[in-house]
Parts: structure tokens; C-alpha cells; sequence
């Protein structure tokens, strides 16, 4: 379920619904077009988190279902990567002043993603 509404949010939602258009008392076509491409960034960005989250959502259920910690290991990194790279990518679309340190973020994810891998791997993750 989290999955499939990141994925909504990152590739389908428009920038604004009805429900915002009356919310906030504006127009669906007076939207400034800068804002409207603002609005569909963050929202992208937004789905990226939650389909992290849902893959990590995931994989815990599979880990704890098959008894396999692997699982774990592998959707957690997935999950990291999934969103980390989602916000870099935003960031880098809005040309952030911020950038630099969202790429830190994003070094440490990947880091922390291969680390995870990488004990998936060891003796004591090993499937039964």
C-alpha cells in the first residue's frame, strides 16, 4: 500500500487536486506555471520517501514470514536508496543551494546500502 501510493505520488499526481484548488481558494488554471512544476517536484520527491518506506515495509514482513533476515538487509537498503536518490535527483532539478548536502546524504545512503548488502552476506544472515 505505501509502495503503491509513492509511486502514485512520484509519477501521477497532479500538482494540485480539486480538493487543494478549494483549500486554498485558487484556481487549478491560475496556478503560476513555476509553481505548479514546484508543487509536482515535491510531491515526487514525497513518493520517493514513501515508497522507500514501503519497500521496507515489505521486506520486514518477508523477513518475518520466511524467517529469512536477509530480506531485511536487501529491502532496507533498497528502501535507502529509493529515497535518498529521489531527493538528490529533486535537488538537483531545482538547482538547490543546498545540493552539497544533500549529495552527502546520498554518499552516506549508498554507503549505508552497500553495508547492509554486504551483511546479508555474512554467516549470520544467512538463509536457514
Amino acid at each position: 500500500m505505501f509502495a503503491g501510493t509513492g509511486m502514485y505520488l512520484m509519477f501521477m499526481r497532479p500538482a494540485m487536486l480539486p480538493e487543494d484548488a478549494a483549500f486554498t481558494n485558487i484556481e487549478l488554471g491560475t496556478l503560476p506555471p513555476k509553481l505548479s512544476a514546484w508543487l509536482s517536484i515535491v510531491f515526487a520527491t514525497w513518493g520517493g520517501f514513501v515508497t522507500g518506506f514501503g519497500v521496507v515495509l515489505v521486506s520486514a514482513a518477508i523477513s518475518l514470514m520466511t524467517s529469512q533476515p536477509r530480506w531485511l538487509c536487501v529491502g532496507t537498503a533498497a528502501g535507502i536508496l529509493i529515497a535518498a536518490s529521489r531527493f538528490l535527483i529533486s535537488n538537483l532539478i531545482l538547482e538547490s543551494d543546498f545540493l552539497w548536502f544533500v549529495t552527502v546524504i546520498a554518499a552516506l545512503s549508498a554507503l549505508a546500502a552497500t553495508l547492509l548488502i554486504a551483511s546479508s552476506r555474512s554467516t549470520r544472515f544467512r538463509d536457514p
